[in-house]
């Protein structure tokens, strides 16, 4: 990490130009970016989040009228967030006791000529019952997240949540197994079957160029167009990093460099605070270009790497460099997916996406029905429908995932493409195929209602065998070499149903209400169902989605 350190101060010495931060995961702007980005084919970039504010409001500005004056509430998601980059000016008022709300979109908020502030308060408070226990599940987030920048040429964001929860019992059986909660970081136990637990997260960013810009700090993000990612999901810990994002005419080339856990160590108490957890790291770049402004085709390659020394390989810093030329010159001890992703979008109104991964492939074993278990491979294919069957504000979603088995596990946890105990892409892990078919519909500007099924079969691990499910078990783990193929081990098959309406009070001020219908049968077991009802309130966090 020392040498991230030392190219974020070369950076720093660099020309700076005006910056912004990013509108965070999970916010329901993203969605409305994906319309926006089909229906105006003006070329934006969605592939890799979170997206900063001003390019949004670039975007925005820069829009048909037609388009961005349609839909208030998902207006109301993307403008409000991004105003502060598209009024020379902002309209003020008196506000609560001639201090708080100034601005309708923040709490706190204090503006200068060279200086930015915003803060806001961050409250969930949710609960709810489930079929499959008698204990009442919730959640109850309480925090602070403030934003700014200074001299409009560095921006900064930072966010503390302490929090407390009981997550319903299938969310609660990942932990159990992993000791990781999901999105999560260092937990420990609360009231016997809850946890509780800190979340951090902050960030400085800057243009060290016209075109490029650099972000610094402990956060996470995600890669591709779906549902899911095959890359890099947002569904672990936060990690720190450095980002580097270059947009160039038809190009735009993003750099990962980020620090991981290797493992973490507890159990049914929690994670154990003493000492430091292992350490291993991810090096990633992906090159997305637009031929034309509808389609865009990407390129991405990821390595993880450590060992119990926590030793740390500079030659991985390289910006440009094919990394499995590097990883055979130091004698293929780490571990490199590359692959390729696209967006295509058509007729105004369709999104076609897709994403192939490739762990490791020989052409010869790909193309045989030997079912080498080398072979470890995985593949995206989904569309997005916008005003579906000319019906407005109706958007439906189709995609599939299918991931081969022992595909992200390497020989050790340190290889393994993994982070804080958790798959850093999908939350299956792999040996899996998965559908998902989703839904919303705005019949009001303020309330949103959202369905989501999804049906799953995988083939779960058996003891200390490895089948290829988890990729935190080693591949040598492994009993046989062919005739290896998706389900292998306990097939299990695993449908689950979720149903949300959300209205907007207020900016970033939601009521919720939400039912969820899961059912997992394993092989040779009794099948496992629960239904769960939920009512809660968020204020300033994005919705968390818990498929799996």
């Amino acid at each position: 990490m020392r040498t991230i350190q030392y190219l974020l101060l070369f950076l720093t010495a660099s020309y700076l130009a005006a910056q912004s931060t990013d509108i965070p995961l999970g916010s329901a702007a993203y969605p409305t970016l994906d319309e926006w980005d089909a229906k105006s084919e003006m070329g934006f970039f969605t592939g890799v989040k979170p997206i900063s504010r001003r390019y949004i409001a670039d975007f925005y500005a820069h829009a048909p009228k037609s388009l961005s004056n349609a839909d208030a509430f998902d207006k109301s998601a993307i403008y409000l967030q991004t105003r502060h980059y598209l009024e020379d000016s902002l309209q003020k008022n008196s506000g609560l006791f001639n201090r708080f709300f100034k601005l309708p979109t923040d709490f706190l908020a204090v503006h200068t000529e060279d200086f930015q502030l915003h803060v806001d308060p961050i409250w969930v408070f949710g609960g709810g019952r489930e079929s499959a226990s008698d204990e009442l599940i919730y959640q109850n987030y309480r925090g602070l997240q403030l934003w700014g920048t200074i001299d409009d040429k560095v921006s900064f964001y930072a966010l503390l949540n302490e929090n407390q929860a009981r997550y319903p019992t299938y969310v609660r059986n990942m932990t159990d197994s992993t000791i990781a909660i999901p999105f999560e970081g260092f937990w420990k136990q609360y009231q016997e079957t809850g946890v509780d637990f800190l979340r951090a997260q902050a960030y400085i960013d800057f243009n060290a160029t016209k075109h490029i810009s650099a972000q610094f700090g402990y956060g996470k993000h995600f890669i591709g167009n779906g549902i899911r990612s095959l890359v890099l999901s947002d569904v672990g810990n936060n990690y720190p990093y450095l980002r580097l994002n270059t947009r160039v005419w038809k190009i735009q080339y993003t750099n990962i460099f980020a620090q991981l856990v290797g493992e973490t160590y507890g159990g049914d108490f929690g994670l154990l605070g003493v000492g430091s957890f292992p350490k291993k790291y991810l090096a990633t770049h992906r090159l997305s270009i637009k031929p034309t402004p509808n389609l865009t085709l990407s390129l991405f390659e990821s390595v993880i790497y450590g060992d119990s020394t926590n030793s740390f390989k500079v030659e991985y810093m390289n910006p440009l460099i094919f990394y499995l030329a590097l990883e055979q010159q130091d004698g293929s001890a780490d571990n490199v997916l590359i692959g390729l992703d696209f967006k295509w979008n058509l007729f105004k109104r369709i999104s076609l996406y897709g994403q192939l991964l490739i762990d490791e492939l020989i052409v010869g074993e790909a193309f045989s029905d030997s079912g080498w278990w080398g072979n470890k491979v995985g593949l995206q294919a989904g569309i997005q429908y916008f005003d579906a069957f000319g019906i407005d504000n109706l958007d439906m979603q189709v995609e599939f995932n299918r991931v081969r088995p022992y595909t992200y596990s390497h020989e050790d946890n340190y290889g393994s493409y993994t982070h804080y105990n958790m798959a850093l892409a999908h939350p299956l892990g792999a040996n899996f195929e998965e559908m998902l078919l989703s839904g919303s519909y705005r019949p009001l500007d303020r309330l949103k209602i959202s369905g989501t099924l999804l049906m799953a079969r995988y083939g779960d691990d058996i003891g200390t065998a490895s089948f290829g499910r988890d990729p935190l078990k080693s591949y040598n783990a492994r009993l046989e070499d062919y005739g290896v193929n998706i389900g292998q081990g306990v097939l299990t098959n695993l449908h689950l149903f979720r149903a949300n309406a959300t209205y907007m009070i207020y900016h970033n001020l939601a009521v919720e209400a939400g039912f969820t219908y899961r059912k997992e049968h394993a092989e040779g077991a009794d099948p496992e169902i629960t239904k769960i009802g939920t009512l809660g309130l968020r204020w300033n966090f994005p919705a968390r989605s818990y498929l799996f």
